[in-house]
């Protein structure tokens, strides 16, 4: 998968769909030490990040209540308010930051920055002086700094999970990011929908540490994130967005599923649903865009693994109850059969249960002791052939019809007989 970070099109609540042609983020780089969480944060971290705003202390420098000096002339916005802030720190707090390493840097009006030897403090109207440091300003430089990123709108702040993060807003306020930082896995961007999306399904502490920068899909029309779950040994967990299925989370079997098929550029597509319970608490399942028109899913269960349904079947399997109703879980995925007319799926349901298709019969499902007798036959390479319709009362008891003739269950006897149909 390529390391493009999706520019502002890309991962927009309201973007059009990204082209290959985006501008390219540069390739990820180590990141140095540790932050140092004992910088000071937004005083009040309890907050959202775009709902924070710094004390009086720490950014008087609105650019509409500007001082006059004593000669009378009127200060330029800004003026002083990176100074302020860092005399205004203890001792331990600018060991974090360093010492200045160059002077101030007036872009405009509404931008100010100055570097220190381990940070660098950003002031503008909106924000106050926002302070980055450590890991997550040496990833904030090897992504393009606030050039490509915009500029911090939060402080240093602990994430949900025990890691560090700071907020960005490119200056026309179009694309929020965050670059987030663990132990276990360093500094990395998570931008946009994606961003939005981590942090509503439970942050680091719920779904894990990023592990990669937010990219551009390798077809061009999405982007994804890659995630460490927090109790997980390797990457396990990721958020993929497209037009227009939006973002959503995979992970853990399902994911690695998925990966097998080939991604979002296999027979399965794009997800579309957030890994999700059966109604029986037992199993999980990962809904997906297949070719557009027909369903798609990875449904898992302990006793199955996680196993893949597509095109007609998925959707006669979801039509029958899906794992819910009698046919139970998957035990294969879609499979082309030996004769290489028609594709099935197996399932658990009691006796055993299948969805067999071809483009002559359609999908219909087979299961129980009418099952056990096509498959004794010798399933579709039988006289019988493939089935032709659903399983169904009679007066005797059951029955199913097949290209070639009929499988009969009759309670009364226990039997089940097959016979052809008349020529």
């Amino acid at each position: 998968m390529t390391t493009a970070v999706p520019a502002a099109a890309g991962i927009g609540a309201t973007a059009a769909t990204p082209s290959a042609t985006e501008p390219a983020a540069p390739a990820e780089q180590p990141t140095g030490s540790a932050p140092d969480t004992s910088v000071p944060e937004s005083p009040d971290s309890t907050t959202s990040p775009d709902a924070q705003t710094s004390s009086p202390a720490e950014s008087p420098g609105d650019a509409a209540v500007v001082p006059a000096d004593p000669a009378g002339e009127v200060a330029d916005p800004g003026d002083g308010e990176i100074q302020k802030r860092y005399e205004s720190m203890s001792e331990q707090q600018r060991q974090a930051v360093g010492e200045p390493a160059g002077a101030e840097v007036v872009e405009d009006e509404g931008l100010r920055w100055q570097d220190f030897t381990h940070g660098r403090f950003y002031w503008t109207p909106e924000t106050g002086v926002k302070v980055v440091h450590g890991s997550i300003y040496g990833r904030l430089l090897e992504l393009g700094g606030h050039a490509e990123l915009g500029v911090p709108i939060t402080d240093e702040m602990t994430s949900s999970g025990g890691g560090r993060y700071s907020d960005f807003r490119t200056r026309d306020g179009v694309i929020h990011s965050a670059i987030y930082w663990s132990t276990r896995t360093g500094a990395h961007l998570v931008q946009g929908r994606i961003l939005e999306h981590f942090r509503e399904i439970g942050e680091d502490a719920g779904f894990g540490y990023p592990s990669t920068d937010t990219r551009t899909t390798p077809d061009g029309f999405g982007a994804y994130n890659h995630f460490l779950t927090p109790s997980g040994q390797r990457e396990d967990a990721s958020i993929y967005w497209a037009q227009p299925t939006g973002p959503n989370a995979v992970m853990g079997a399902i994911r690695d599923k998925w990966a097998a098929t080939g991604w979002e550029r296999g027979p399965l597509s794009y997800p579309t649903t957030d890994e999700l319970s059966t109604s029986d608490g037992v199993g999980r399942y990962n809904e997906f865009n297949g070719d557009g028109t027909l369903p798609a899913a990875i449904v898992w269960s302990p006793q199955t693994a996680a196993h893949s349904v597509q095109g007609v079947i998925a959707q006669r399997y979801a039509e029958l109850g899906g794992p819910d109703e009698f046919l139970g879980y998957p035990t294969t995925d879609e499979l082309p059969t030996p004769d290489g007319r028609g594709r099935f799926n197996h399932f658990t349901g009691t006796g055993g249960a299948s969805i067999y298709w071809t483009p002559q019969t359609g999908a219909h499902a087979v299961y129980g002791g009418i099952r056990a007798r096509w498959s004794q036959l010798g399933w579709e390479r039988s006289y019988l052939g493939y089935p032709v319709g659903e399983e169904h009362d009679i007066p005797q008891g059951r029955a199913a019809e097949f290209e070639g003739g009929f499988i009969e269950w009759h309670s009364d006897l226990g039997q089940v007989i097959d016979y052809p149909k008349r020529r």
